[in-house]
């Protein structure tokens, strides 16, 4: 895509999935060697190598197969990204993972993101590991965890693989008559998502704090009720009479009289 877009159809190593359990994404080299631009160009230059052989290219053969490998390279479709994965009933463990191993493959591509839908990437991601956090929370309340799970485990992943797979000769072409850049597309999608997490974290932190609430007021009144008993010494027994006291007993006698 264009420069001022941060340009979205550059060459990418293998999309790998951000699944748990996912293989570590080989090295640089291994995964140009593996390429659609390394495939493409190597058969250019054994074009120029075989025009070499017939003479056609003279005595600066050399130069014209590593110019043909380049213009093959070049010319070549970029590598396909593949993020998105269907939502499973994964746990808030198993979703951090899958944000972690997103995130590293995003960032991968990062220079092919404009810089405005790059940081707001990562303030999504940032709001999304707060929240996957509260694994408590989650569990007592399935559909906000529901909805974190389709944001980490689909919609994220297919906004950010949809721009960065299409060609920028398309988006350009696209601009030029007057459309809309791939690039606000994906602001867009990104700023839709946002709300969406913060409608949902909004939620899930009420009930949270509703919680909290309801956990002072219990403690209170478990307070209120300790003060207001009357306070015992410990050990303390009832009063007996002192020994060798005779109990009073009650007569039924008339009090005697003064003569």
């Amino acid at each position: 895509m264009g420069t001022s877009d941060g340009g979205g159809g550059g060459g990418v190593g293998g999309g790998g999935g951000a699944g748990r359990g996912a293989d570590r994404p080989p090295g640089r080299v291994t995964a140009y060697l593996s390429s659609t631009r390394n495939l493409v160009g190597a058969g250019a230059g054994l074009v120029g190598v075989a025009l070499a052989f017939t003479g056609v290219l003279g005595p600066l053969w050399p130069l014209a197969v590593v110019a043909l490998y380049v213009a093959g390279a070049l010319a070549a479709p970029p590598e396909r990204v593949r993020l998105a994965a269907e939502a499973v009933g994964r746990t808030p463990q198993e979703l951090q993972q899958d944000l972690e191993g997103l995130a590293r493959t995003v960032g991968r591509s990062r220079s092919r993101l404009p810089g405005d839908a790059a940081e707001a990437f990562e303030r999504l991601r940032g709001r999304l590991a707060d929240l996957l956090e509260l694994d408590t929370d989650l569990e007592a309340d399935p559909e906000t965890a529901y909805e974190l799970e389709r944001v980490v485990r689909t919609d994220l992943p297919e906004a950010v693989e949809a721009y960065l797979n299409l060609p920028w000769w398309f988006d350009a072409g696209r601009r030029a008559g007057g459309g809309g850049s791939a690039a606000e597309e994906l602001r867009t999608q990104l700023a839709l998502l946002e709300a969406s997490v913060g409608t949902a974290a909004e939620r899930l932190l009420e009930a949270h704090t509703r919680r909290q609430r309801d956990h002072t007021t219990y403690l209170r009144e478990r307070e209120r009720s300790t003060s207001s008993a009357p306070e015992v010494p410990p050990g303390a027994a009832p009063s007996a009479p002192h020994p060798g006291t005779p109990p009073e007993t009650p007569t039924d006698d008339p009090p005697l009289q003064d003569p």
